[in-house]
């Protein structure tokens, strides 16, 4: 069975939630590398949609959008616009295309990370916050792209994991 086919229960979006807006704020500071830190909220509101529902996406990534944006200090509305577009268009997608294989979401978790790390740095230029765009994609956007896009990999296995209850079977010797 695909990961992708079923629903997670609202209580693991919750939970995950949770644990990332913590992540966010307490890991992503002390694991910066020249001052480009994970989003680990991008990270795991696209995760989140690629496993949930359009409304419960939807919502998720608002809150955390809200909680990101929170946490930056930055403009307030900027982030939650961005995981509230990203997640309702993630969630919204053919879901039986995305789960034809790990890499396939592997990959769209990269796309989605680039194109929301894209739409915030074009969003703080345009709301004057940000005064060159193009430094801003070549210094900020493709460097946490790329460090979201690990971190999100690695979420994605987790939940992945969690979500199809899969256990190593043992290896058995067909010979007794």
């Amino acid at each position: 069975m695909n990961p992708a086919s079923q629903q997670v229960r609202p209580s693991f979006t919750i939970i995950g939630s949770l644990i990332a807006v913590l992540l966010q704020l307490m890991l992503a500071p002390s694991i910066a590398l020249f001052e480009i830190a994970p989003n680990f909220i991008l990270c795991f509101a696209v995760v989140n949609a690629m496993f949930s529902g359009e409304i419960r996406s939807t919502i998720a990534g608002f809150i955390l959008g809200l909680a990101y944006d929170f946490i930056a200090q930055g403009a307030l509305g900027a982030m939650t616009l961005v995981l509230t577009i990203l997640s309702y268009g993630v969630s919204s997608l053919n879901k039986e295309a995305i789960s034809i294989s790990w890499t396939v979401q592997a990959f769209f978790l990269l796309i989605s990370a680039f194109l929301g790390e894209i739409f915030f740095a074009a969003e703080l230029s345009i709301i004057g916050q940000d005064n060159d765009f193009i430094r801003s994609v070549g210094m900020r956007v493709i460097p946490v792209t790329i460090y979201s896009g690990l971190i999100g990999l690695i979420v994605f296995l987790v939940m992945s994991r969690i979500k199809t209850k899969k256990r190593p079977e043992l290896l058995r010797s067909k010979l007794k």
